[in-house]
């Protein structure tokens, strides 16, 4: 068959953990044309070169602030955010059109869809955390979105969730159309020595991301055993460390799936897309939410009430403390890992 897989693109998130599935529709001998821009689009064809064809696409407007008002700014978007997905939904409807497609798979893309009996959309978030009469009227707007769309997958469990409210307890939407399929991780697990004791990675737009940094090198002398720190910045500067810290300025996705496996321990931030990496690995983490990103504070705060993961606020941070405090915490075990998810997903798509 023939497969159009739209990928949203804040960030890498989405990009990363739609690849199992992609891979293994590859696999199975389907088509598949991708329709994704900026980072995202970049990692996909990094990832699948010529097997798949590409559509340089834009989504909706890119909106992002490292500050507390970001509930605000998100609200006096609301005007540009609409006009993006119009503008978009006229670009992916020409390429829809001349594609004719079996299959349409959205993942978070709201101008990807074509008829609702062989389109489906990726999501975990179906509700999102904002002023609270603001939060009802977003929620209402996208169940109405679901008529566009079969079913919409879920990458969390119906029960056990790591997801919370986000996509849980739902108010508005048709249930019949809500499929939880579990978690959708490119990370795998591998039977390898646990050589390093903390690995810590960091990520997310700036200043936060170089505040964050410049936080964590100031306390890293109160970690004790072997450790690794990923800067997520490729044109960052080499850091002076102790002995005992490996420093890079960015690791590829090949690097970071070695360390995360080798690693006793994370220190990490607190996106969908990692949390399902850290439960396919089984690993304990500490959480630093990026500032601002109102998903993973929420997040954060969710998994740590539910004595998952220890979570805290980045401006907060006591490193050698706030280790102490997660390493009490008991992780999440998932009911079940990402090959059964990619499988549930293609039976219920019918591929």
């Amino acid at each position: 068959m023939k497969f159009l897989f739209g990928v949203f693109d804040w960030g890498l998130g989405h990009a990363t953990r739609d690849t199992p599935l992609i891979k293994e529709l590859l696999k199975r001998g389907h088509k598949i044309d991708i329709i994704a821009t900026r980072r995202a689009l970049l990692i996909l064809k990094k990832n699948f070169g010529n097997k798949c064809r590409y559509f340089n696409v834009s989504s909706l407007y890119y909106m992002y602030s490292n500050s507390k008002r970001f509930k605000t700014k998100f609200v006096l978007s609301s005007i540009k955010l609409a006009r993006s997905l119009k503008e978009a939904r006229k670009k992916t409807e020409k390429v829809i059109k001349k594609g004719e497609y079996d299959i349409i798979i959205s993942d978070c893309r709201y101008d990807v869809y074509d008829k609702p009996e062989n389109s489906y959309l990726i999501n975990h978030q179906l509700r999102f955390k904002a002023f609270m009469i603001g939060q009802a009227i977003l929620e209402m707007w996208l169940a109405s979105r679901m008529d566009k769309y079969k079913y919409v997958l879920v990458p969390d469990f119906k029960n056990k969730d790591l997801s919370g409210k986000l996509s849980h307890d739902l108010r508005y939407f048709d249930k019949n159309k809500i499929k939880y399929v579990g978690v959708l991780s490119n990370i795998k697990k591998k039977s390898i020595k646990k050589d390093i004791d903390y690995f810590i990675s960091l990520s997310g737009p700036e200043p936060a991301r170089t505040l964050l940094e410049e936080s964590i090198l100031n306390q890293i002398k109160d970690l004790k055993g072997k450790i690794v720190i990923a800067g997520g910045n490729p044109e960052g500067k080499n850091r002076k460390v102790p002995e005992n810290v490996q420093y890079y300025n960015f690791v590829n996705q090949k690097k970071q799936e070695d360390f995360m496996n080798r690693a006793k321990f994370l220190i990490i931030r607190a996106g969908y897309t990692t949390i399902m990496e850290i439960a396919e690995l089984g690993k304990n983490a500490l959480l630093i939410p990026a500032p601002g990103q109102t998903e993973q504070v929420y997040l954060g705060e969710y998994l740590k009430n539910k004595k998952y993961f220890y979570s805290v606020d980045q401006y907060k941070l006591n490193l050698k403390k706030d280790v102490e405090k997660a390493k009490e915490f008991k992780g999440y075990k998932p009911v079940w890992k990402t090959k059964d998810s990619v499988k549930k997903i293609i039976k219920l798509i019918g591929a």
